[in-house]
């Protein structure tokens, strides 16, 4: 009897175990890829999704802050999201900080319309023999099958998702990093949609030199002044 008691006890913990871990996974369905792109980092991101992608089929949201890193553990993610989308599970991704390099490729593998930036984050993209860990074509000269495999699929998953001709892609990113804020990024066609701003915020660079300059020479001018005066655009009047 006591055998029996003991059985439904642990039956039942189970079961409520199992209740309030579905509970947090329809709850909390969102994934972080911060830091470098390594085997670690990617074994977990693709884990996490994968348990999400089991327990449910509503949306999941993965998170990017990131420098980049390897780019094969960088593609499995990417290929990773892409299968979830392909099921019909829909994925956002959103740039939280920087997206840079193979994080830029990891970003993506968003469903439509879903590739989403904090208006302060940035995006980097650039030749994929930077993202092969070479510095350049000629230090990857030895591994030349590869690098041309690998930008072969880079360049591809970029010039799709952005719209933009496969010979502007290679352009912008021939030896140099490219960067873009949220807004370049969005008309560049890297992203769909900026987080929290409705447009982009207008600065003249120039003339808040000048204004500076002149809210400067006002205060010196205010400063100088006699007691009593009155200061009228940087000069004194009794």
């Amino acid at each position: 009897m006591s055998e029996i008691n003991d059985r439904l006890l642990n039956e039942l913990v189970d079961a409520v175990k199992d209740i309030v871990r579905k509970e947090e996974s329809d709850r909390l369905r969102d994934v972080y890829l911060i830091g470098d792109i390594e085997k670690d980092t990617a074994r977990a991101v693709i884990e996490k999704l994968r348990e999400l992608a089991n327990s449910s089929r509503k949306p999941i949201t993965l998170y990017i802050n990131s420098a980049g890193g390897n780019v094969t553990d960088g593609l499995a993610i990417h290929d990773v999201v892409q299968h979830l989308v392909s099921t019909g599970i829909e994925v956002t991704i959103v740039v939280e900080g920087m997206a840079y390099s193979m994080g830029s490729v990891v970003l993506q593998a968003a469903s439509p319309g879903k590739r989403l930036s904090y208006p302060h984050s940035w995006i980097m993209i650039h030749e994929p023999a930077k993202w092969a860990g070479w510095q350049s074509t000629t230090a990857a000269a030895q591994h030349l099958d590869r690098l041309k495999q690998m930008q072969s699929q880079i360049y591809r998953i970029m010039a799709t998702r952005s719209g933009k001709p496969l010979r502007q892609i290679i352009r912008d990113t021939k030896r140099v990093d490219f960067y873009l804020d949220a807004w370049s990024a969005q008309e560049y066609g890297l992203i769909d949609g900026v987080l929290g701003a409705a447009t982009a915020p207008a600065v003249d660079l120039d003339n808040a030199d000048k204004d500076a300059g002149e809210t400067a020479a006002a205060a010196e001018a205010a400063a100088d002044a006699p007691p009593g005066a009155m200061t009228i655009h940087g000069r004194s009047s009794p």
